[in-house]
């Protein structure tokens, strides 16, 4: 079922309480399915509040990540909806309070509380992880769903793995103006949000391209990058196919599971080989990737978001940088955001095989939505 960014489905819902109601599980098999829930989730700590969810946002990362690990969980990251209810010893200062419109992402987890999950009616979110906003009223809800986490980390990557400054976000950093950049995968949802805060951010040329089997694509634009008289030192691969990293093993000899990966026709691979020539041996270069690249250290991997352990004090003021672009780029969408063709659906069973299709590749330029409660 599609549904255009008009539909009254964006405003939301009136029932308060909707129990029963059914969630999106992925097992310790992989396996994707149905499940119930009869008890409606409440707020456990002061730092927890109920939302009910109005639109979940497939991402590719919703089965991949089975693949680096995390399962036992109910499925889904990116969410749209209204806040419930708060917990009674939450303080008096607390941001959100019953009937405020959000978005946000929740945080992965191995074995995470099935509340946790955004591909169900009802979530738990949680202030301490600094992944919910405050949706503007100009925001339309199936506008908003797919946008806090492709945001996020095309940031990381953008304004801080390649140190760009966005001064109208209140981020220092190298002006753009004359330097290009090299967005591998534009068609996906990351790619789509990197081009965007690329073009927000004042770059001189932004290439891109979609399929990483297009040499023809690769040798063009170095070629016109040469042309333009521009130095493409700068590149962020959005999709790091072809690593052998967090994939199903593909190619594998019957009797090995080992995965046969030829890297020179891997997507880091050939972003790195369309930058100007002499940049990687001067040390010029800088890479980012959406994926770790364990075949080559120059690539730096992007993060969703920097609070983590550990992480604050490797790469302290990372993560607000990350919060002040969500933030900026909500409160002004109208000027500087386009959001993407979306395809909606509402059934559960549909929503199994979406999931797989999205990691599978099976949609380019269009994000699949999942419209709640599911039926």
């Amino acid at each position: 079922m599609a549904q255009s960014s008009s539909d009254p489905g964006n405003e939301p819902a009136s029932d308060p309480q909707i129990v029963p109601f059914k969630a999106v599980y992925l097992d310790s098999e992989g396996s994707i399915s149905i499940r119930s829930i009869s008890d409606l989730y409440k707020p456990e700590l002061p730092s927890q509040f109920l939302i009910r969810v109005e639109y979940s946002a497939i991402n590719p990362g919703d089965l991949r990540h089975f693949h680096m690990g995390l399962h036992s969980f109910v499925m889904g990251y990116d969410y749209v909806g209204t806040v419930v209810s708060t917990h009674p010893d939450s303080s008096s200062d607390f941001p959100f309070k019953k009937g405020d419109a959000v978005m946000g992402m929740t945080f992965p987890g191995h074995a995470r509380p099935i509340s946790h999950g955004a591909h169900q009616a009802y979530l738990l979110a949680d202030l301490s992880h600094n992944l919910t906003f405050h949706r503007p009223k100009s925001f339309p809800a199936i506008e908003a769903v797919g946008f806090t986490s492709p945001v996020q980390t095309a940031a990381d990557a953008i304004f801080n793995i390649l140190g760009i400054g966005l001064p109208s976000a209140d981020l220092d950093g190298d002006d753009p103006s004359e330097k290009a950049l090299l967005i591998w995968g534009g068609a996906s949802a990351l790619g789509w949000a990197s081009i965007q805060l690329a073009k927000a951010a004042g770059f001189k040329c932004i290439f891109t391209t979609a399929s990483r089997k297009s040499h023809a694509a690769l040798r063009e634009i170095r070629n016109s990058a040469k042309k333009q008289g521009i130095i493409l030192s700068l590149a962020f691969d959005t999709v790091c196919k072809g690593t052998g990293i967090f994939e199903p093993p593909v190619g594998a000899e019957e009797g090995n599971p080992k995965q046969l990966v030829d890297f020179a026709k891997s997507t880091p691979s050939l972003t790195k080989s369309a930058l100007s020539e002499g940049v990687v041996e001067r040390g010029e270069a800088k890479l980012a990737s959406s994926l770790p690249i364990l075949q080559d250290s120059e690539f730096l991997f992007v993060l969703f978001s920097r609070k983590w352990a550990g992480e604050e004090g490797k790469h302290p003021g990372w993560w607000q940088r990350q919060e002040k672009v969500v933030s900026w780029v909500s409160e002004n969408h109208e000027a500087v955001w386009k959001p993407m063709p979306v395809k909606v659906v509402d059934n559960a069973e549909e929503s199994v095989k979406a999931i797989q299709a999205v990691f599978d590749g099976k949609y380019s330029l269009l994000k699949v939505l999942l419209k709640h409660p599911l039926t």
